[in-house]
């Protein structure tokens, strides 16, 4: 029996069940991120949750054999796609046959044979269950599904997955989820947007624009030109025209490179790696992105999945969050696959009409600005990964890939990213977009005000007000010195009056 599993010690009285009983079993050197155990004796509940792992009460038992626990896993667990792929692959077809015969109506020997076909391709000799009640795959109370489940008639499921079996995600049905989801911040945004001018707002996007552009940059440790940052953000202004495609990701590419010299523009033909070399150049990796030979296919199917989900219209923040983050875990571009992850955000909610058009949603700001967190949900999703991936250093610096890892990058659940956006997106809601409204309402009432107390052209009076906020409602003595100083004392201290009246300079300054 057992007294550890992936490092980690089970709890007294307890043995390893299900998926985790499993992948001990089979010997399978693929990480399980929920761990779950059976207590010899009886708890309090049908299960409690005890530092990592998930314990179930004795009643539940289950016998020592393969399927059995496979069922149980089926019934009990979180589904990882993953994880029952490299399952379904060890165990012996014939058992599959075997069991599922017994009661091929069972809605388990159901899930289990559309399961076994739908991950591994492979078809059971089996006739396809008569005419008959149809269950679905997933229960819609802990997972987000298909808004229009598929119907398998042959094992009478309603596939309700977000993917296809080519690419998967899977999101659970958190509480915190289906808050944010219930409230609908789109309603949100009009309300921010609806209490000021159009104008105010077109002046507000095109600051956003550049002030995303650039946090997109900064977020990557880069310090680009100014024409890099304004060229990126003429893109980000015109996310959701264009459809995605392979040529299209070529083309936006090519746009945040722009000097192609040394770097392949569109898909790479050479592995990629996020870390560091040591003093020889050999590599040292956090993680590594899909194989350069998947990439065509990968990407083909990632497109199809963007498609599938617009067509199902599942909600637009949980959208943009499985087609940017699953583009980044498969990092097919040598360079700049940060930049556009974040850009696909911009594309999946403009093009879902999440916010109304010629507007910016400027979501790099917020993550810059809690930019660890940012890094700790990719790093716990990429760094078990590593696990899987046999690899060895090449002498150029790069790695080589020793085994076949298509699959993970297809399968993966991403309710954690969804989350941390979904949180992203409240702050910019409720902070970002009224915070820089109220700035430059408030500098426009200023600007009128210093405009008739004193003759001067319109951008020294703009300059005048930023030098004065940049030192918190005082005019600098170089500054003034240096361009102002024709102004006297009196009406300098009544402009820096009406501006701390209007940016509310003493209050924030008491509190």
């Amino acid at each position: 029996m057992a007294a550890a599993f992936q490092n980690k010690i089970l709890p007294n009285s307890t043995k390893l069940i299900g998926l985790s009983w499993l992948i001990d079993y089979f010997n399978l050197e693929v990480l399980l991120r929920d761990l779950c155990c059976i207590s010899e004796k009886r708890l309090s509940s049908q299960k409690i949750k005890k530092d990592e792992w998930l314990i179930f009460d004795a009643q539940l038992k289950v016998e020592e054999n393969a399927y059995s626990n496979l069922e149980f896993a089926i019934k009990h667990e979180n589904i990882d796609l993953l994880v029952l792929k490299f399952i379904l692959k060890a165990f012996s077809k014939d058992d599959i046959l075997r069991n599922i015969k017994i009661n091929d109506k069972r809605i388990l020997s159901k899930k289990i044979w559309f399961l076994y076909e739908f991950l591994l391709c492979d078809k059971l000799e089996l006739e396809d269950l008569p005419v008959g009640k149809y269950d679905d795959l997933l229960d819609k109370k802990k997972y987000i599904v298909k808004n229009n489940p598929i119907k398998s008639k042959r094992h009478k499921i309603n596939n309700n997955l977000l993917g296809t079996s080519k690419i998967c995600p899977i999101i659970k049905r958190t509480t915190k989820l289906q808050n944010y989801m219930d409230r609908d911040l789109s309603i949100d945004i009009f309300n921010v947007i609806g209490k000021v001018s159009k104008s105010l707002v077109r002046r507000a996007t095109n600051f956003l624009l550049l002030s995303d552009s650039r946090a997109s940059f900064e977020i990557e440790g880069e310090r680009p030109t100014k024409n890099r940052i304004e060229n990126w953000g003429k893109i980000i202004n015109e996310a959701g025209k264009i459809p995605l495609s392979i040529g299209e990701i070529q083309r936006l590419h090519g746009i945040l490179l722009e000097d192609s010299r040394f770097m392949k523009i569109g898909l790479r033909d050479d592995e990629v790696f996020l870390g560091d070399r040591d003093r020889d150049n050999y590599a040292i990796p956090e993680f590594i992105g899909a194989k350069s030979k998947d990439l065509k296919e990968l990407i083909g199917d990632w497109i199809e999945l963007d498609t599938l989900l617009s067509h199902d219209e599942i909600d637009p923040i949980l959208h943009a969050v499985i087609i940017a983050f699953s583009f980044v875990y498969i990092h097919p571009l040598e360079d700049g696959n940060g930049r556009i992850h974040r850009y696909l955000i911009h594309h999946v909610l403009a093009h879902r009409n999440f916010y109304q058009k010629r507007m910016i949603f400027p979501i790099s700001n917020v993550i810059l600005d809690g930019i660890q967190m940012y890094r700790n949900i990719l790093e716990s999703h990429t760094a078990p990964l590593m696990n899987l991936i046999n690899w060895e250093a090449t002498t150029d610096g790069n790695v080589k890939i020793l085994n076949d890892t298509d699959d993970i990058y297809r399968f993966f659940d991403c309710t954690k990213s969804c989350e941390y956006i979904y949180e992203c997106v409240e702050k910019t809601i409720k902070e970002t977009l009224p915070d820089e409204l109220n700035y430059l309402n408030s500098f426009d009432k200023a600007y009128l005000e210093i405009n008739e107390l004193i003759e001067m052209p319109d951008n020294k009076i703009k300059t005048l007000i930023t030098f004065i906020l940049q030192n918190n409602g005082k005019l600098s003595k170089n500054k003034q010195e240096k361009y102002y100083s024709k102004l006297i004392k009196t009406e300098l201290e009544s402009i820096e009056k009406i501006i701390k009246e209007h940016f509310n300079i003493m209050q924030n300054q008491e509190k």
